[in-house]
């Protein structure tokens, strides 16, 4: 097996259980909102093609090195916090940011294309906004570039953006009770 099949293996494996009715990732918000994640295709797993590969290996080695930075630094802080927040009777938002200090979150990527001018893109500001609501400390963008460095960009938070979530969710849940209950009768 060549090293590249292996690193693809590994990160389509499946370890992160399978999807359930009512409970969402904040990390999915973005997909749910522009429609690459539907009802429809909720339940099926989707492999990552090679590209794709690349970037999430590449995402998780900057990460890896800046939690051994931060451990031997002594810097006090907590890596990859699950909270899961109740947004309605039926519905649980699942929140997990890389990296909470006492006083802030930083959430890292490591983008394929760059960000200009300082502005955070809808695709990390929606995970942001839900990280910001879970943990009522500001938050932070940490972009990963080449040679290592880490740019961090403020998050502000929008009440405007939380209800657009909020709704996003509410109207996604709906039509994937309506899309399981087509798979059971």
């Amino acid at each position: 097996m060549k090293v590249d099949e292996i690193v693809k293996a590994w990160v389509n494996k499946d370890d992160h259980g399978p999807r359930e009715l009512g409970r969402y990732w904040a990390s999915d918000i973005s997909s749910i909102t522009g429609g690459y994640l539907t009802p429809k295709s909720f339940f099926n797993k989707k492999e990552v093609d090679n590209f794709g590969v690349k970037l999430i290996t590449s995402g998780i080695a900057n990460e890896d090195m800046l939690t051994k930075i931060f451990t031997e630094m002594n810097v006090p802080f907590k890596a990859q916090v699950k909270k899961e927040m109740r947004v309605s009777d039926e519905i649980v938002l699942v929140v997990k940011p890389d990296f909470v200090f006492k006083n802030f979150v930083l959430e890292t990527k490591y983008p394929y294309k760059p960000i200009r001018n300082g502005e955070i893109p809808l695709r990390y500001a929606l995970q942001l906004e839900c990280e910001h609501r879970a943990f009522h400390l500001p938050v932070y963008l940490g972009v990963f570039g080449y040679p290592f460095n880490v740019k961090t960009i403020a998050y502000a938070p929008s009440r405007k953006r939380w209800s657009h979530i909020v709704k996003a969710l509410t109207e996604f849940h709906q039509k994937l009770k309506v899309e399981q209950k087509k798979l059971t009768n």
